[in-house]
């Protein structure tokens, strides 16, 4: 199997136990997930089964849009939240909370957008895009002390992960097997370059050979450090690899 689900995550679970539960549903030995959400968040996961787990790491890295409530611990002016929320978009340092599983270093990531979207009383509910990694408790906490409120996290939601949205997910019970996304739609969806090489260079490939240039029909423009596809003539991808030279290694190998 070579399929991804989108799952719109319930509140109460662990991202642990919702890719173990699905795994389960469709008999696949090995699932894993594109980024952990806390039990209590809900929202868009991404799920891949079986060989598709092997595209993880290039489906890691993409940005996030979440909505959510926070509590003020004290009230202020809609304008003083505003200019305060304002200071938290752009490149922002953030030190990961103590529960995370990250060393506890100060590290730099990007804040898109932080909208106040409604309030009821010192309830405020938010949009945040943000790039992956950001910590959205830690990302509130910081903001309370900014605006000298003091503020926690009350509910969280994922609405999105790049191009996929809350909307085109389903809960877990109500996913079919018709429902899976074949994992070369997902790759083709996050537009990762791809190398097209030959039918028979395939079994090459498979077998740890490098990918020359005489194996490659067509193929997107790209750098040494670039991760990209390698597919057969059919579409089908083979491996992911990254360029060696004048080679490519593939460095994971889709199994048939």
């Amino acid at each position: 199997m070579r399929l991804v689900a989108l799952v719109d995550k319930p509140s109460g679970l662990t991202s642990f136990e919702c890719v173990e539960r699905l795994a389960k549903k469709f008999r696949v030995k090995k699932a894993g997930h594109t980024g952990t959400l806390d039990p209590k968040v809900t929202g868009l996961m991404i799920i891949a089964l079986g060989e598709a787990r092997k595209a993880i790491p290039v489906l890691m890295g993409m940005d996030k849009e979440y909505e959510g409530k926070m509590i003020l611990h004290k009230y202020v002016s809609k304008d003083s939240l505003k200019t305060g929320m304002k200071k938290f978009t752009g490149e922002i340092v953030q030190t990961p909370p103590v529960r995370s599983r990250v060393a506890r270093k100060p590290r730099k990531r990007r804040v898109y957008s932080f909208e106040f979207l409604r309030e009821n009383s010192r309830e405020i509910e938010f949009r945040v895009k943000c790039e992956a990694g950001t910590y959205i408790r830690k990302l509130i906490h910081d903001l309370g002390e900014t605006i000298g409120t003091g503020a926690h996290m009350a509910e969280l939601r994922r609405i999105s992960v790049g191009p996929f949205g809350v909307k085109e997910s389903l809960p877990m019970d109500k996913i079919t097997r018709k429902d899976l996304i074949p994992i070369e739609s997902v790759l083709e969806r996050i537009v990762l370059k791809k190398a097209v090489v030959s039918s028979e260079a395939v079994e090459k490939i498979r077998n740890g050979v490098p990918v020359g240039k005489e194996m490659i029909i067509k193929s997107d423009d790209f750098g040494r450090n670039e991760t990209f596809g390698i597919y057969d003539e059919e579409g089908s991808i083979i491996a992911l690899g990254k360029k060696s030279g004048s080679n490519i290694n593939a460095d994971r190998v889709f199994s048939q």
